[in-house]
């Protein structure tokens, strides 16, 4: 049985009652979002609009604007290696465009034999958009424009067992999906059931607990939770007012 993590013990802390960031992290910083300057050193309540999304340029690449939207239909359609082909030649004449990067890794992330190569490119992405904000330990950024591309991201950490890049990249991909209200019941229930096994993974019971008692808040059948939940060693009972130990 996995031994439980005291509070204190934990390297991570409850941003909301969904996401866990390390304890390092006290900012969250939404780029690609313009804010509403008349709410500066106001007090700001929960679920109160704070901004907009930026909408995304309507040229993504002067020389291959085309291809990116071939690209998403071809993958709309499920024809991912084709999808993929369609930006390969872009993705060699354009490194930096992260519109084109973004597509490319969505398509080969697909397949099995290509998935290494989103990998790359994912994680090649995020240092991209991370770095259009001040570099700073105690501080994580999230484009709002590539949500998806920390959810991907995630679960290839956690096919490559890396499980507090795992934990950050899904985090991430919480706070932006949060942000643009477009996270339905089966996305975050897999989410949290993702974060069950990270936390899991870590030796962190209070957390796997925490998410995998949650996942079955939201669904009572929930099987990818409970094996995980089984194994962790049971909290020892409260000791009774003016007991001593």
């Amino acid at each position: 049985m996995l031994p439980l993590l005291t509070r204190g013990q934990s390297r991570y802390y409850f941003r909301n009652a969904d996401v866990a960031l390390p304890r390092r992290i006290n900012t969250v910083v939404l780029t690609s979002v313009d804010f509403d300057s008349t709410l500066l050193n106001t007090e700001v309540n929960p679920g109160q609009i704070i901004g907009q999304v930026t909408a995304q340029p309507l040229v993504r690449s002067a020389r291959y604007g085309l291809a990116i939207i071939d690209s998403e239909q071809a993958y709309e359609t499920g024809d991912f290696p084709r999808a993929a082909k369609l930006l390969e030649t872009a993705a060699l004449h354009e490194p930096d465009n992260p519109f084109i990067t973004y597509q490319l890794a969505r398509a080969l992330y697909k397949t099995d034999a290509t998935k290494p190569r989103a990998y790359t490119l994912y994680q090649r992405l995020i240092t991209q958009l991370d770095a259009a904000v001040p570099a700073t330990d105690s501080a994580v950024a999230v484009d709002v424009h590539f949500v998806e591309a920390y959810w991907k991201l995630g679960t290839l950490h956690m096919d490559n067992e890396q499980w507090p890049e795992a934990i950050l990249s899904i985090s991430r991909f919480l706070l932006g999906a949060q942000t643009l209200d477009y996270l339905d019941a089966t996305i975050r229930e897999q989410a949290l059931g993702y974060l069950t096994e990270c936390f899991f993974a870590i030796h962190d019971a209070e957390k796997c607990r925490y998410f995998g008692q949650r996942v079955l808040k939201l669904n009572p059948k929930n099987q990818y939770v409970r094996p995980y939940l089984a194994a962790l060693a049971k909290p020892a009972p409260k000791q009774p007012a003016g007991r001593k130990r």
